[in-house]
């Protein structure tokens, strides 16, 4: 069975308070992006990569390559204005009936072999993998009065990226009307009354949303 990525890199990264996406600020080097295409063609060169890009920026995104000799084999997707819009666009240019995919997040550039492989493994064998490590911190809710309690954290998963499922089941979630709550792919396939299982992330598998997290992940390469 094929096995295929979606690298979801089409945000404007407002957060970031840059003039640039975060997908394209450099680290240590070379764009964000180009890490993370990078780890994910080490992880094996059998995967089918799909790069879901802004619009605004794909000439840019022709400009990086040429800079950086990027040789990666990979087929580029025009992104949506939310997520959930872009992961499907990237589904419709998917020609199989059926295949294991998994979706990764742009700017998550520390993805590893061992991440991907197992994802893709229990994904295979159980319908869904998503990655996601143990919370370290205390947790508290707050309800609808505004009053916050404490909740064991023991019970708390922080998600992650690559999340994998069957393209059939993807396909089907992609069908539901668009929800705020669909934050992520697990949200969207829950939602169709599909059962989610988790697999071990890894807390080096940071996001780069803030010019913090950019610092920190200059410091774990």
């Amino acid at each position: 069975m094929k096995k295929y990525v979606i690298v979801v890199a089409s945000g404007v990264g407002k957060r970031m308070n840059a003039s640039m996406p975060k997908q394209f600020l450099l680290l240590k080097g070379k764009p964000v992006l180009l890490h993370t295409l990078e780890n994910i063609y080490m992880a094996s060169k059998e995967y089918h990569i799909i790069l879901v890009l802004n619009a605004m920026y794909m000439n840019y995104w022709e400009e990086v390559k040429h800079k950086y000799n990027i040789d990666i084999p990979h087929k580029i997707v025009e992104g949506g204005k939310e997520r959930f819009f872009s992961v499907k666009n990237a589904m419709a240019s998917i020609e199989d009936k059926e295949a294991l995919v998994a979706i990764h997040d742009g700017v998550r550039p520390m993805v590893t072999r061992e991440m991907m492989e197992e994802c893709f493994l229990l994904a295979e064998k159980q319908g869904s993998a998503v990655c996601c490590v143990d919370s370290t911190d205390s947790v508290r809710i707050i309800d609808d009065k505004k009053e916050s309690q404490s909740i064991d954290r023991q019970k708390i998963k922080l998600v992650q990226t690559p999340q994998c499922f069957y393209l059939s089941v993807l396909r089907r979630a992609y069908l539901q009307e668009y929800k705020e709550s669909f934050t992520d792919d697990a949200s969207v396939v829950e939602n169709l009354g599909e059962r989610i299982f988790l697999c071990k992330g890894e807390r080096h598998n940071i996001k780069i949303t803030t010019p913090l997290d950019l610092i920190i992940a200059e410091r774990l390469l």
